[in-house]
């Protein structure tokens, strides 16, 4: 039988695929749902802030991707866990027995209570359940599993630094975990400094705004073990770069162990600096693949047995096929099917399946929907207005704003010239003289391109919600 938190689960992994992972952790990841009727779901958060943000930015998001879950539609409402907490009448009494909520949610918080987070690192919590033993080995990422925990259980700093890269959730950051719950176990007096980029990069504004940069330089310079995950966000940031190359040096120095993730070999991180890139290559560089047929069919089968659901073969080889872009996909996919088959008391089967993954595999979304992306990232990143995008106005900044959404539409989506000339209320030579200029700007400037490069990142992470 399935709790409250198998369909939590299942709810977050799907929301994860729709928000970049710095809004992820942010607003959502601490979620817990601790009611769920056919007329009502109710979530509690850790804080009242972020309860507040949720109800009034959040609900049809969360009200929505629910439904790809549980197949129904209820009511969302959120409480903090900051307030004391007591469940609505009109809920209580959807039930035959208010005691059978009651006792449910009392059975949940003991879970809670015994759950082991792992270990604290900075404040970012490494959780417990990543480890050597739960990570999947196959072709495609066994030479980065044996670097990994060669690192973790080794004092030998040969592998200075090592670099895992590849694809967005293909299990870098599992590793990373994995090292460090490794390295915990063994030796809990280690000292461990785990870092995403973006949070190196904030947390040096921050000192350099309050003029504290020795206790910065101090934390990290004085780590036993350094982890970075996504390296490649330094890249263009002269401040980050420079902090990150003289820490680098003195942990080197000092024979202590770095360890990096990446999303590209260091060769291909353009605006890198040449003296970080070089360092970056010292040491040992290992990549992971898309997973093979044969792994996703085990990691399917793999999550499937945790949570205790019986998937037939032939719809395992099925899932295999149609999974196939990344090991988060296959994660939240199954939690889907699990919470399904839960809910609804059937037994898996194909039919179920295809309606659980219709949204994973679907074909390319309607180029409305990408245009709509391309002007929201365009706007939010150079402080312009859609509005004044689309307007006759030319000042500088607006007008860039403008090349450079005309040239991303004509890249990622197959509308004519006119089409797209349509969306600026212009003819057809503007939008060429748009795209010919940013195509220029991207052949003379390797800023210019990893700009462009950056901006379809985001825009391929970026949620309509």
């Amino acid at each position: 039988m399935f709790s409250l938190e198998d369909v939590c689960s299942a709810f977050l992994a799907i929301l994860e695929q729709k928000q970049s992972k710095t809004m992820f952790d942010l607003w959502f990841k601490d979620l817990k749902m601790v009611s769920l009727t056919e007329n009502s779901a109710v979530f509690s958060i850790n804080s009242d802030i972020k309860r507040s943000f949720l109800e009034t930015k959040w609900t049809d998001l969360v009200a929505s991707t629910l439904v790809e879950v549980v197949g129904f539609k209820p009511e969302v409402t959120f409480t903090s866990s900051e307030s004391e907490f007591t469940i609505p009448e009109e809920i209580l009494s959807t039930h035959e027995k208010k005691e059978s909520i009651t006792s449910l949610l009392s059975e949940n918080e003991k879970k809670e209570e015994k759950i082991d987070f792992g270990t604290a690192i900075e404040n970012h919590s490494i959780v417990a359940d990543y480890t050597f033993d739960n990570f999947i080995v196959g072709e495609s990422n066994k030479f980065a599993h044996a670097a990994c925990y060669a690192v973790a259980t080794s004092s030998d700093t040969s592998y200075n630094p090592l670099l895992i890269h590849g694809p967005s959730g293909l299990g870098k950051t599992h590793l990373l975990y994995a090292i460090t719950n490794e390295i915990k176990r063994n030796n809990p007096d280690v000292r461990i400094v785990y870092k995403r980029s973006e949070d190196f990069t904030n947390e040096l504004i921050s000192h350099i705004r309050t003029d504290s940069m020795p206790a910065f330089r101090s934390k990290y310079r004085n780590a036993d073990v350094l982890l970075i995950d996504d390296i490649q966000f330094i890249a263009g940031k002269e401040s980050t770069q420079e902090e990150f190359f003289h820490t680098f040096n003195e942990l080197n120095e000092n024979n202590k162990q770095i360890i990096l993730t990446s999303d590209r070999p260091p060769n291909e991180i353009r605006t890198l600096e040449e003296r970080i890139r070089t360092r970056l290559e010292w040491g040992l560089i290992a990549d992971i693949q898309p997973p093979s047929f044969e792994l996703r069919t085990a990691i399917i089968q793999k999550k499937a047995e945790a949570l205790h659901i019986s998937i037939p073969a032939e719809i395992v080889n099925y899932l295999a096929e149609k999974l196939q872009n990344n090991i988060r996909q296959i994660e939240g996919a199954i939690k889907k099917i699990a919470a399904i088959s839960m809910l609804t008391g059937n037994p898996v089967t194909e039919q179920m399946c295809k309606n659980a993954i219709s949204n994973l595999v679907s074909g390319k979304e309607p180029p409305s929907v990408t245009v709509d992306k391309i002007l929201k990232v365009v706007s939010q990143t150079y402080e312009v207005s859609v509005e004044d995008m689309k307007s006759k106005k030319r000042q500088g900044e607006i007008a860039n704003a403008r090349h450079v959404a005309i040239y991303l539409i004509r890249q990622l989506t197959d509308l004519s010239l006119n089409n797209v000339a349509d969306i600026f209320n212009r003819d057809h030579t503007t939008v060429m003289s748009s795209d010919r200029k940013v195509k220029n700007d991207i052949d003379s400037s390797k800023a210019a391109e990893a700009e462009i490069d950056e901006l379809i990142r985001k825009i391929k992470n970026f949620s309509t919600f």
